[in-house]
């Protein structure tokens, strides 16, 4: 079936896309379990672009539904650029005359690319896009990345929401910049208030982030969301194990936690 757009997208997407991207990350987390042959639910190596493929799964259905691209591997350089169409008549009919856009490549690499991009094509009059037009950005992170490589998304995403230029509004939406976190250690277990604690810290460590880039996006939103995949605390194991032989090493197998994240990037509404 083709998935060729044929209207303007007429409601808003975001909270959607949103949901499909978290059934996305945890049938990603599971298949990478099944595929690397592992027999324990907690995992300390994912394969990223399996992730990637099943949150694009995910949202197949939904781009045939609402006449929207489902990209992997999408150029950043055109994901920028296609927030604005490439240009646009202005005036009357027998005196019209072209306007074009500017250019927004990005600075780090012209050649750098985004995991997953939602774009459209144009159906406004008078706008004329070379390519789709951008709408969603989704940039995710294998297990336990470190923050720094995670910030580089969000500066990335957060960038093309921003961008401006005197031919239209930005076309962009929002931008999700995804990844994982294992709390436990291969060795080690954790209880339920250990837990608690370590991922309290995770979620105030990103709020303080936000804070700190505020006053640098000043127009946008930063929002984190968690998803539990795995949190099983060491002191339910005795409640999920019907060995009466299990051991510490089955303890430490078969509980932890891990969680996938989502920093949702928006506008703000203007009242």
């Amino acid at each position: 079936m083709s998935n060729k757009p044929t209207a303007e997208t007429k409601r808003d997407i975001v909270s959607e896309v949103q949901e499909l991207i978290k059934e996305g990350l945890k049938k990603g987390y599971l298949e990478n379990i099944y595929f690397t042959q592992n027999y324990s639910d907690l995992q300390s190596r994912v394969i990223e672009y399996l992730i990637v493929v099943n949150v694009a799964q995910k949202l197949e259905h939904f781009g045939v539904q609402n006449n929207i691209f489902i990209n992997l591997e999408y150029s950043l350089n055109d994901f920028y650029n296609n927030a604005f169409p490439s240009f646009i008549f202005e005036g009357e009919i027998f005196a019209q005359q072209h306007k074009s856009r500017k250019q927004h490549s990005p600075k780090d690499s012209k050649s750098k690319r985004i995991d997953i991009a939602l774009t459209e094509e144009n159906k406004s009059k008078g706008e004329w896009f070379i390519t789709q037009k951008s709408l969603i950005g989704i940039e995710i992170k294998s297990i336990n990345q470190s923050d720094k490589k995670i910030q580089k998304d969000i500066e990335r995403m957060a960038k093309a929401i921003t961008l401006k230029d005197d031919i239209s509004q930005n076309n962009i939406q929002a931008c999700f910049a995804c990844f994982f976190k294992r709390f436990d250690k291969d060795n080690t277990t954790l209880t339920k208030p250990q837990i608690e604690k370590k991922t309290s810290a995770e979620k105030k460590k990103w709020e303080k982030h936000f804070e700190e880039i505020k006053d640098i996006y000043p127009d946008l939103i930063f929002e984190l969301i968690d998803t539990s995949i795995v949190n099983i605390p060491a002191e339910e194991f005795k409640n999920i194990s019907f060995d009466p032989e299990a051991n510490y090493e089955d303890l430490i197998a078969n509980t932890g936690c891990i969680n996938a994240y989502m920093i949702k990037i928006t506008r703000k509404v203007l009242s």
